[in-house]
């Protein structure tokens, strides 16, 4: 595994589009959570069909809450959100700037959890479910003596064998790609500087890298929202000035008429594959599917 540099390259701009997003995003309130916890951050725009499944993980995982910034979600998500903040800790913003600076905005939210007292951060997305080797996720970050972790993400995929009855993509995508992708996620000790790179693959941050904890992607879940994903994202970085290479397999998509984007789905669940995305394996499928457990949170670590 190639190891995360511990100090990043700025995107141009980083400062202005950091000032945008603090701007638009709702002001994070004091939670009073007991300090020393393992957080989990994240933005998030229309997953309704996943993120009860992603977030209910996360708790059951030991996480002691969980920050999430809603971004301008028409499809329920935001409900699903205020729905759980009610009976469990999860603290719920809203993110009206729809530019596509998930970096800063991600940094912004893992700065916070930092200052909250939080000891390591997960910085997540809503397609994630995070795995540990032995206990829970937040179990084994605390007995962990590096500062960042990077872990291998792998990709569940659609296919032709999917029960199409169950709801819950976690539950019915049950295959995923033998190898793990090439571009990987970080989770680390809390930091007030540490600064999250575009899409949470890296960390600017001082002290030991290591390996231990493993992702489970679910990036295409259904026809209706590959085709809104793709469009959303790609309008979402057309309306930033960073570079077109960020995004670079969402823009050349999402660019495509409805008609294109349903032949991407095809070619999709019967190949596994993609064009443009480069980072994911071509070959090699097991059926592997995530043993979720009972998503009762478990524990507050403290």
């Amino acid at each position: 595994m190639t190891a995360v540099p511990k100090r990043l390259k700025r995107e141009p701009g980083w400062f202005r589009h950091s000032a945008a997003a603090r701007r638009h995003l709702d002001p994070i309130p004091d939670v009073g959570d007991a300090p020393g916890g393992v957080w989990a951050v994240g933005m998030v725009r229309d997953e309704a069909d996943i993120i009860g499944t992603v977030v209910g993980h996360l708790l059951a995982q030991g996480v002691q809450r969980v920050l999430i910034a809603d971004n301008l979600s028409t499809d329920g998500t935001h409900e699903i959100l205020e729905g759980l903040a009610e009976t469990h800790p999860v603290t719920v913003l809203m993110d009206r700037l729809p530019d596509y600076y998930q970096g800063e905005k991600t940094t912004l939210l893992a700065r916070a959890a930092a200052r909250a007292g939080a000891s390591w951060v997960i910085p997540f997305d809503a397609d994630e479910i995070w795995l540990s080797p032995t206990g829970s996720v937040a179990e084994w970050l605390r007995a962990c003596d590096a500062a960042v972790v990077q872990a291998p993400m792998f990709n569940h995929v659609p296919t032709t064998f999917d029960d199409l009855s169950e709801p819950d993509p976690v539950r019915r995508l049950r295959w995923r790609k033998t190898q793990p992708n090439r571009l990987h996620k970080v989770a680390f000790r809390a930091h007030r500087r540490a600064r999250v790179a575009y899409g949470n693959h890296g960390v600017s941050r001082s002290g030991k890298r290591t390996g231990g904890l493993e992702i489970r992607h679910f990036p295409y879940r259904s026809e209706e929202q590959f085709v809104r994903k793709l469009r959303q994202g790609a309008a979402a970085l057309n309306a930033t000035d960073l570079s077109d290479q960020i995004g670079k397999a969402w823009r050349g998509l999402g660019a495509r008429d409805d008609d294109g984007l349903r032949a991407a789905w095809r070619e999709l669940t019967e190949t596994q594959n993609l064009p443009f995305e480069w980072w994911v394996p071509g070959k090699g499928l097991v059926e592997d599917p995530v043993v979720l457990g009972d998503l009762t949170p478990g524990p507050e670590e403290g």
